[in-house]
């Protein structure tokens, strides 16, 4: 073994033996505790981030009451939040590989925590707006961050499931929120759910702050000593054997500072037009039933009770077959599984537009329905999380999720304005949107050309000098 004065020797099998090979080495490496607990934070994260995303939801109706409004006028308020979400997906990405996928996390929850907890405060429909706005970019800025972050300290083998098992907390998030609306807006109001909402991410926060490790490739991509000390700092911690004069290979793709127009480069023109509209038509097909699901089944002849538990069936589909699908990527790559997913759509679909849901039918045949729909459209659109953190380079990881994530929100607000239209014009319509949603995503996906391959176990790599 050489002094520490010298500098890192490369071992075989690193590529351009230019050094401590980073990604090479987690990937052959296990799942590190560290990496673990950082899934862990992150899962937390991003089930607030579904529990504040509809705690406005579940109020509109007190609220109204409380501003002397009709509940309509909280229409603008929903849009503008939709707003704030692409707004903070995009711009979460971008500071993720700015500052760090750490620091834009803090950064996020410390918005939407601030912003929620200010909102109980609100005399005003104007100061709700405003508040939800800004909590909308904080609330955005968490999943291009999270993803990111995993990607980086997970290995292969693992990656795509632990993104999915993160990413799949959303909608957990959002059926807590039902359960803690309907157990504290009867007798404490709307305001208490809205500290609730607020509290909940400035504690985690903290913790955040203190037990969150940042990814050890950007640090290494950033170049400077001070990350490079840090870097080295956080792969000691998952058990690599560096020392302090470890020199790193060069990231992979490295393309520079973060910046858009590498997203629409030569090299990733393809790839991010298809993640794009897959991501677009995705949260379309998601959103329009979140938006309009309920409407349709209760002008179906459901009672209200029976729609809301229809929902829950929805999304508790969603979260399954997310979870499924992250290990199915695994062990068949992405491009198999994320097809299949889009045409399950396509036959849930076909499905719905064939025997549509009505109070006649059996509600276990309804629910069985709605489990298809949500657990493929829902699962997938988590999915492509794991697919965008795949297919960036780690200088522009963060910025190319958090890109699609924002067209994708633009696919939500779409979906608010044409799923009304739809509704409106009979349910035929709407079925035959879903139909067609699973063939464009399906399609768009064909597009993508670097899909995670399957993954193999990477035999360890020896041990570097340091």
């Amino acid at each position: 073994m050489s002094s520490p004065a010298e500098p890192q020797q490369a071992s075989p099998g690193r590529p351009d033996d230019e050094g401590f090979d980073i990604r090479a080495n987690i990937d052959a490496a296990g799942w590190h505790s560290l990496a673990k607990r950082a899934v862990a934070l992150a899962a937390l994260v991003v089930m607030l981030d579904g529990f504040d995303i509809q705690v406005l939801g579940f109020s509109i109706g007190l609220m109204a009451k409380d501003f002397g409004v009709d509940k309509g006028a909280f229409s603008w308020v929903l849009a503008l939040s939709y707003i704030g979400l692409g707004v903070g997906a995009a711009s979460g990405g971008y500071l993720g590989d700015r500052i760090g996928r750490k620091s834009a996390l803090l950064i996020a929850v410390g918005l939407f925590g601030v912003f929620t907890a200010l909102t109980a405060l609100a005399q005003s429909l104007a100061v709700v707006t405003f508040c939800r706005i800004v909590a909308g970019i904080g609330l955005g800025m968490v999943l291009p961050a999270v993803a990111a972050l995993i990607a980086e300290l997970t290995p292969l083998r693992r990656r795509g499931f632990a993104i999915a098992l993160a990413t799949s907390c959303l909608p957990i998030g959002a059926m807590l929120g039902g359960v803690a609306a309907a157990a504290m807006l009867p007798s404490m109001g709307w305001r208490a759910l809205f500290v609730l909402g607020g509290a909940a991410p400035i504690v985690l926060g903290v913790v955040l702050w203190l037990a969150l490790p940042e990814s050890a490739r950007f640090q290494a991509a950033r170049g400077t000593e001070r990350d490079r000390t840090r870097a080295i700092a956080t792969l000691h911690r998952m058990g690599q054997q560096v020392g302090p004069a470890t020199v790193f290979a060069r990231q992979d793709g490295d393309a520079g500072r973060a910046s858009v127009t590498v997203l629409v480069g030569a090299d990733y023109r393809r790839d991010s037009m298809g993640l794009w509209v897959a991501f677009f038509f995705s949260m379309l097909g998601t959103y329009a039933f979140l938006s309009w699901g309920p409407t349709l089944l209760v002008a179906a002849g459901f009672n209200v009770a029976a729609a809301s538990l229809g929902v829950s069936v929805f999304h508790f589909g969603g979260i399954l077959c997310a979870v499924l699908g992250g290990w199915l990527m695994v062990r068949r790559g992405s491009r198999i599984v994320l097809i299949a997913y889009a045409l399950g759509v396509t036959v849930a679909g076909i499905w719905l537009f064939l025997v549509e849901p009505s109070a006649d039918n059996s509600l276990a045949l309804v629910y069985a329905q709605l489990f298809l729909y949500g657990g493929t459209v829902s699962g997938l659109q988590v999915l492509l999380y794991s697919l965008a953190a795949q297919v960036y380079p780690v200088t522009v990881k963060a910025t190319g999720v958090g890109v699609a994530g924002m067209v994708g929100r633009a696919g939500a607000i779409v979906a608010a304005f044409l799923g009304a239209s739809l509704v409106a014009a009979g349910e035929g319509w709407y079925y035959a949107m879903v139909i067609m949603v699973g063939l464009l995503v399906a399609l768009a996906l064909t597009v993508v050309k670097k899909h995670s391959p399957r993954a193999t176990r990477s035999p360890r790599l020896e041990p570097a000098a340091v």
